[in-house]
């Protein structure tokens, strides 16, 4: 611990004083008596008041002493010297990628990076920070701002996310945010991975390593083949740790469990298992559990769809659309049916399809009971169209309705229906 003012420390040689005035008493003057049976009581007075008596442990004193010490040590200002990571403006490149959702630390390497940044933040003073989300698309969470509480916020905001972090692109921002601080340092918190060949820093740069272990399973690989006997499955589980493990491996086929068994997986290894499927499979699920060390569970399912177990029947109610018929005709496990607006194949009583795809027509009354899926729909009481949207380089899917067996969607890419 260090002073920012010892000589404050000197009045405490105010206690000199202090002291003195208890050891010091009032002379009384002599008196002449005849008898000193009735003077014992002034007697013992006297020698109570003689000066520069022994000092008795005495309340009051130890108080007033105390209290002198502490006002001396607050006029000091006493403080400790504590490690900072930064001691001018700060640009944070915080990895968001998939694998700070890990939890070897608790709760999750993600959790205690932004731990660290809080204690960044917490050191600032008047110096500037800009906060950089580093996920697949790098996001400038906070630029140039000593505010402390708009940094929580957006810190408190940042979430991970379940891909690889874009580290080109995010050096690139931060370069853009160094140029603006006449003096900045870099400051990079992450559990590792960070590609070669990236463009150096203008600043000085400083590392905060995130994560312990690295201890991790992963289903690689869940691939589907036609054979003559019909469907071969294809798993792989790769062990991207140091230690030799086993997990459980659960396959499930259209929502039934399948299959389990224990596999055993070396250190830096992969273990692959086949299975022979009757060609009516479709949906196919496989899961890893009951491991010893798997600190990410995000890659621990996988799920593959068969193509030839799933045969659907969409129809394409448009007045003439080529680029749309065309899409749906390449559409794996998917038999388009083209038809006007007044087709019959709207009516109740006509054989249902599995999704009806409307393309900028009025919607029949009764809707039909499956998928929907709407393209430049018309103002009706189903839909409000409140504007046009124009450049969009994908759309958006909006569910509106909450029946088990049926969803409508619009704008959006050819849904599932079970």
């Amino acid at each position: 611990m260090s002073l920012l003012s010892p000589l404050a420390l000197l009045f405490g040689l105010l206690a000199g004083p202090i002291v003195l005035m208890y050891m010091l008493r009032l002379r009384r003057p002599a008196v002449r008596v005849s008898s000193t049976l009735l003077w014992q009581q002034l007697a013992r007075d006297r020698e109570a008041n003689a000066p520069w008596q022994k000092l008795k442990r005495n309340l009051l004193l130890i108080l007033q002493l105390l209290i002198l010490a502490a006002l001396a040590l607050a006029l000091a200002r006493p403080y400790l010297r504590v490690p900072s990571v930064v001691n001018t403006s700060v640009v944070v490149l915080l990895d968001a990628s998939a694998s700070m959702q890990a939890s070897d630390v608790s709760p999750t390497r993600f959790a205690i990076a932004q731990q660290e940044v809080e204690q960044i933040i917490n050191s600032l003073g008047s110096n500037q920070m800009t906060l950089i989300q580093v996920g697949r698309t790098p996001q400038v969470l906070a630029s140039a701002t000593n505010d402390k509480t708009r940094l929580r916020e957006a810190l408190a905001a940042a979430q991970p996310d379940n891909t690889t972090a874009d580290w080109t692109a995010a050096f690139a921002l931060a370069l853009g945010a160094v140029q603006g601080y006449q003096e900045a340092q870099v400051v990079i918190l992450s559990d590792g991975g960070l590609p070669s060949g990236l463009p150096p820093l203008p600043a000085a740069s400083t590392y905060i390593p995130i994560g312990t272990s690295g201890e991790n399973l992963a289903l690689t690989a869940l691939a589907t083949r036609p054979t003559a006997d019909g469907i071969q499955l294809f798993a792989s589980v790769a062990n991207h740790g140091r230690i030799p493990q086993q997990v459980l491996l659960s396959l499930t086929i259209d929502g039934v469990l399948y299959d389990a068994q224990q596999v055993d997986v070396p250190a830096g290894g992969q273990t692959s298992r086949t299975w022979d499927l009757a060609d009516e499979a479709a949906v196919i699920q496989a899961s890893l559990s009951n491991a010893q060390f798997d600190y990410l569970p995000l890659d621990d399912t996988a799920t593959t769809v068969h193509e030839g177990g799933i045969r659907n029947r969409a129809l394409i109610v448009t007045e003439g659309n080529r680029f749309l018929e065309q899409i749906f005709a390449v559409l794996p496990g998917l038999e388009p049916f083209i038809a006007a607006p007044d087709s019959p194949l709207l009516q109740p009583t006509a054989e249902p399809f599995d999704l009806y795809v409307f393309d900028g027509v009025p919607l029949p009354n009764p809707l039909p009971a499956a998928d929907l899926l709407l393209i430049n729909p018309s103002q009706s009481e189903l839909v409000n169209v409140t504007g046009v949207v124009t450049g969009t380089a994908q759309t958006a899917a909006i569910r509106l309705t909450n029946s088990p067996s049926c969803n409508l969607w619009i704008g959006a890419t050819l849904p599932s229906c079970k």
